[in-house]
């Protein structure tokens, strides 16, 4: 849904912000605005399943956004299929958000980052303790 609305953002976005440009320069802009949008959506959703709480946040803050910068378009009579869809893409992505099974592998995802956590902790204060007694096994 993420990408689907940030496409649908452009495609509305592009004839409205940008129609006093140079046909290659639009085209030119519309390419990185679709590589950071998906740099972004890439970048969230990888947060969200190392288990970080807050990209949730910021993911429903990137459908909001959307659906801002979408409903705006209307005055400039778009096409009713793709004004539409550029409203329920968004809206779509954040019920997605919103649904328990997300809710469920979002919780599991940050037990496991904890899990994650005290294993390494654990790791490193055995290590150490390691390292300690070799080095006081070798001095004589």
């Amino acid at each position: 849904m993420a990408v689907l609305s940030g496409a649908s953002v452009i495609v509305l976005n592009e004839p409205v912000y940008l129609r006093k440009l140079d046909p290659a320069l639009r085209t030119e802009v519309s390419r990185w605005v679709v590589l950071v949008l998906t740099a972004a959506v890439v970048f969230l959703n990888g947060m969200i399943a190392r288990g970080r709480k807050w990209a949730a946040g910021w993911m429903a803050c990137y459908f909001a956004v959307c659906l801002l910068l979408v409903l705006p378009t209307l005055d400039d009579c778009p096409h009713r299929l793709a004004f539409s869809l550029g409203v329920v893409f968004p809206l779509l992505g954040l019920l997605l958000l919103n649904t328990d099974r997300h809710r469920e592998m979002r919780y599991a995802c940050r037990e496991m980052r904890a899990q994650r956590t005290l294993v390494r902790a654990l790791y490193k204060k055995f290590s150490d303790n390691l390292k300690a007694k070799k080095r006081r096994a070798r001095q004589p």
